[in-house]
């Protein structure tokens, strides 16, 4: 597969770029030295301006070591690209994996920059071992897979093998770091990559063919739950309204309070549903805690109110996040699957 063809065809999507800053989220293994590689030549060709960001997972098993950030700083230089280096200072935390952790922390480190785009690495077998990762995690949207686009974030090479990217730096001449903990079994990721999906490969050699048939068939099923969501009331159960849900079936209403939670950013486990259901047969009102929200029922009305930072509840009519000018608009086009 021609990789700079895909990463063209890609960028040909986004709106003008010219002047705009994109990041490259960057750890000298194959993936995203390759990514960078051709991120650098499109950018005299689109004229925006690039920056590589080096994450080091200090304080944790995923930490980088000292050679791969020798070679990015040495890669990045040789193609005058400047390097952001961000020390996440992990710290371990129950339920949470290291993976989990070094996630989160490089989200929130986007969230907080002033980059238009951030491009990452993930391709078609990452891709796969994320789909099969969301499965035995119990599903969700979350085995559809990743997007190429969501938000500010950039995935060009969905659709790229990781033969293509070894083919790639090899035909190139481009050093790379491989990783040690990438064999390392016990990190889930790697246990489907280095020994599930092999072993799934050797009895359905078509097997990525068919696991995106799966995602396609999937990511319409949750648009249809989304569509049957807004049409029992999630605009206006987001919007901090009063609803009567008495008319909803169980799994509908399930399904409501699910979408809503997932459009918002949150998760919603399905035994505080289960929880709700149960204490509104006796007509008692509950409060269910998600996050930084507050959920009434009584076994009618719906209503969500969000917590203020003292933990007192608001209205959520009074809160920016869910009253932005565009809101109606999000809903009316979202994509969120």
């Amino acid at each position: 597969m021609n990789i700079n063809k895909v990463v063209h065809q890609f960028l040909q999507t986004l709106p003008e770029l010219k002047e705009k800053l994109i990041a490259v989220g960057y750890s000298a293994g194959a993936d995203s030295t390759v990514l960078l590689h051709v991120m650098h030549q499109k950018s005299k060709h689109f004229g925006f301006n690039l920056e590589a960001v080096f994450f080091n997972h200090s304080g944790s098993p995923i930490n980088e070591g000292e050679d791969n950030i020798i070679l990015a700083r040495k890669f990045c230089k040789s193609l005058n690209i400047p390097l952001v280096e961000v020390d996440l200072n992990l710290t371990k935390v129950p339920k949470k994996s290291w993976e989990q952790l070094g996630r989160n922390g490089r989200l929130k480190f986007y969230k907080n920059s002033n980059y238009d785009f951030v491009f990452l690495g993930h391709h078609k077998d990452d891709q796969n071992e994320t789909t099969m990762m969301q499965i035995f995690r119990g599903g969700g949207k979350g085995v559809g897979g990743m997007k190429p686009r969501d938000g500010i974030f950039c995935r060009p090479m969905l659709d790229v093998t990781k033969n293509d990217i070894y083919k790639y730096l090899k035909e190139n001449k481009i050093p790379w770091f491989e990783d040690p903990t990438n064999n390392n079994t016990d990190f889930t990721r790697n246990f489907w990559r280095k020994i599930g999906l092999p072993t799934i490969e050797k009895h359905y050699p078509n097997y990525s063919q068919l696991l995106d048939s799966f995602r396609e068939k999937n990511n319409n099923l949750h648009k249809l739950a989304f569509d049957m969501a807004k049409i029992d009331g999630l605009e206006l159960f987001l919007s901090g309204k009063t609803i009567n849900v008495s008319s909803l079936p169980e799994y509908r209403f399930y399904n409501l309070l699910t979408q809503s939670f997932q459009f918002i950013g949150n998760s919603l486990e399905k035994n505080k549903i289960d929880n709700m259901l149960k204490t509104g047969k006796s007509n008692k009102e509950i409060n269910i805690y998600v996050g930084d929200f507050c959920i009434k029922f009584d076994g009618k009305n719906l209503k969500l109110l969000q917590l203020n930072q003292n933990n007192s509840i608001n209205n959520v009519s009074n809160n920016n996040i869910l009253n932005k000018n565009n809101f109606k608009k999000s809903l009316k086009h979202s994509k969120v699957f």
